[in-house]
């Protein structure tokens, strides 16, 4: 379990790192192309601020079931079906959250105080009348990107049946196509969090109190939501069975930042392909200290840090 370790105040941005590598994986397609979102002139390859929130919301509901919080297989708002695998659309999600919770006369903020990824990630409610915006608290500040070049390779697949045509005849090249395939990649997401508007938001929550619990739990959630959907509840897809967290450090600033994009320490790498574990991690024993140093990242400011057996890089921190 990931812990703060200190007590965090109201107002502020609090900050925090995750690194995690995707291993002949397609991490976040273009939706129009169905290739690799990447830079075409670097070769870093990234992803959406989408992508990476739909797998924390993943990995968030894990965390609330494993911790029993209150109605915990119905903490997510956001998903495209309910339990026993039908399809919800914005109605039928908040009708669900509110019989999990019990709720007999209905508010407009029903949704917000009960569920984990609201407060977290802000949402839009419209229905019937009641309109109000809730501002999100946690965003990624940069694209999540590699910080290296990447191998891309071009596979050929095929269907399991045939194409025929009029005639019955199979055609050319029937069910096959190709796609691309990153083969390595170390992925950086920098995550800022506004710990006022996350106040306002979860102050009336009701699976984590706010009053006896403050800032730090909530950011505990989130870290160990993001770590399962990279570790033990990973999807079990093509897109994200192959990718895995390797750690995790949070910090509030207490003096200037450098505001430094975890993508431009591309600029920093001698060899700029990187295609393994052991190249990623001897490039960022060089490259992150000095990155978190920027960002006003040591030991008198971080709160959290995790990383897997497989991450020998020290990360700054007394915390576990």
């Amino acid at each position: 379990m990931i812990k703060v370790n200190s007590t965090l105040p109201a107002t502020g941005n609090a900050y925090l790192l995750f690194g995690f590598e995707a291993i002949q994986a397609r991490p976040n397609l273009d939706p129009y192309s169905s290739t690799l979102r990447m830079n075409d002139e670097t070769g870093q390859v990234f992803t959406s601020d989408v992508h990476i929130k739909h797998h924390v919301r993943r990995g968030l509901k894990a965390y609330a079931v494993a911790e029993h919080l209150p109605h915990g297989t119905e903490t997510v708002f956001y998903e495209k079906e309910d339990e026993a695998g039908n399809p919800c659309n914005f109605e039928l999600r908040l009708k669900k959250i509110r019989e999990a919770a019990g709720i007999s006369k209905p508010d407009m903020h029903d949704a917000l105080y009960n569920t984990l990824d609201l407060p977290l990630f802000g949402y839009v409610h419209a229905v019937k009348g009641e309109n109000f915006n809730v501002t999100n608290a946690v965003n990624t500040l940069f694209r999540p990107v590699t910080f290296h070049d990447c191998e891309i390779y071009s596979l050929g697949r095929n269907n399991a049946f045939p194409t025929l045509d009029k005639e019955n005849r199979v055609k050319d090249s029937a069910g096959s196509a190709t796609v691309d395939s990153l083969e390595y990649g170390f992925f950086l997401a920098l995550w800022e969090i506004n710990l006022n508007m996350l106040r306002i938001n979860a102050s009336g929550n009701q699976l984590i109190d706010w009053q006896n619990n403050g800032a730090a739990r909530w950011i505990e959630a989130l870290a160990n939501g993001m770590w399962r959907a990279y570790s033990s509840d990973r999807y079990p897809s093509f897109t994200q069975r192959s990718q895995f967290a390797q750690f995790l450090v949070g910090w509030l600033p207490t003096g200037e930042v450098s505001y430094a994009n975890p993508a431009s320490l591309y600029d920093l790498l001698e060899e700029k392909r990187i295609k393994s574990h052991s190249g990623a991690v001897a490039a960022l024993e060089n490259l992150l200290p000095g990155y978190l140093a920027g960002w006003n990242c040591n030991d008198q400011t971080v709160f959290l840090k995790h990383q897997a057996a497989n991450f020998p890089v020290p990360l700054p921190g007394a915390g576990a």
